[in-house]
């Protein structure tokens, strides 16, 4: 058999092999960030927010969040919380009479937000930050968030790592 032919023999099926591992693996990935979006600001304002939907196949829990300095001095992860009326409870922002519900309407109650050090993302199910529940609160902003502008968003996991996705900014 011919150098070339035995070559050709070889090295092809190798370089298939190769071209395949590089395909969309992210059917198989166990984490899933879907449609990080953050809202538009106005000018003079310090503190915004980003929103997503976490999937997760094996579970996992988000621990910490950061954007660029150009962006925001701080990012941390947060709940909106919700008080009866009592003035007891950790709440910082701004709270007027109202709470936000699951679709983001107001109803009546006092309503504020807290950092959490970590949001757990069951096995097989999805956990969405959203306005009126968890969001990841952006702090010292740097400039307004314009409409379209995009910045990444990095996500750290304790099993999957870090993890970087682009949120879209929108009203």
């Amino acid at each position: 058999m011919k150098l070339r032919t035995l070559i050709a023999l070889l090295v092809v099926p190798a370089c298939l092999v190769g071209v395949a591992a590089c395909g969309d693996d992210s059917s198989t990935d166990a984490l899933s960030l879907k449609d990080p979006w953050s809202r538009v600001t106005a000018p003079g304002q310090t503190a915004g927010a980003v929103y997503l939907t976490i999937e997760s196949k094996d579970g996992d829990t988000v621990t910490k969040a950061s954007v660029p300095a150009s962006i925001a001095g701080m990012a941390q992860l947060h709940e909106t919380t919700k008080d009866s009326g009592s003035g007891s409870g950790d709440m910082t922002g701004s709270m007027d009479k109202t709470e936000t519900t699951d679709s983001g309407a107001m109803a009546g109650g006092m309503q504020g937000m807290k950092e959490v050090p970590s949001i757990a993302i069951p096995a097989g199910e999805a956990v969405e930050l959203k306005p009126g529940g968890y969001h990841i609160m952006l702090m010292e902003l740097k400039a307004p968030i314009k409409d379209g502008q995009k910045f990444p968003v990095t996500l750290t996991f304790t099993k999957a790592g870090t993890k970087t996705v682009d949120a879209v900014a929108r009203r």
